[in-house]
């Protein structure tokens, strides 16, 4: 289990890293078959670890479905987008979807720019990403 994991329903944890980088996670299962990773803040080289090893952790010990909202970022590095990109080639390989929640301008922008909009499987809101798996039902 990672080190700062936080459980539903409690604050999410902040991890100051380098000058002014803040990142904020939660985990919460809202339903049986689905596991929400949200990120808030900032996601860049020096907390990315942080965030790998949440998403690791929520597609180790999750549900058939994983969703990562990234929806309340203000800052998404590249490798902030390969760690998400390796958590979907993880989930894949353990017959998971990994879903992620767009909707900032920073989040789609880099998808767009890097090609990988039409590569991962995205959504706008958490209700749309949360949409019951045909294998859900």
């Amino acid at each position: 289990m990672p080190t700062s994991f936080i459980v539903a329903g409690e604050p999410a944890i902040a991890e100051r890293c380098g000058l002014d980088t803040l990142l904020g996670i939660t985990q919460s299962t809202p339903s049986l078959s689905t596991t929400v990773v949200t990120a808030t803040g900032e996601i860049d080289y020096n907390n990315v670890g942080a965030f790998r090893e949440h998403l690791g952790y929520a597609i180790a010990t999750s549900t058939r479905l994983v969703v990562v909202d990234l929806s309340r970022l203000t800052f998404l590095s590249i490798s902030g987008l390969q760690a998400i990109l390796d958590a979907d080639d993880q989930a894949r390989s353990r017959q998971r979807v990994l879903r992620v929640v767009t909707g900032t301008r920073c989040v789609d922008r880099l998808l767009e720019v890097c090609g990988q909009d039409a590569e991962l499987e995205t959504a706008q809101t958490i209700a749309a990403a949360c949409t019951p798996m045909p294998w859900a039902a």
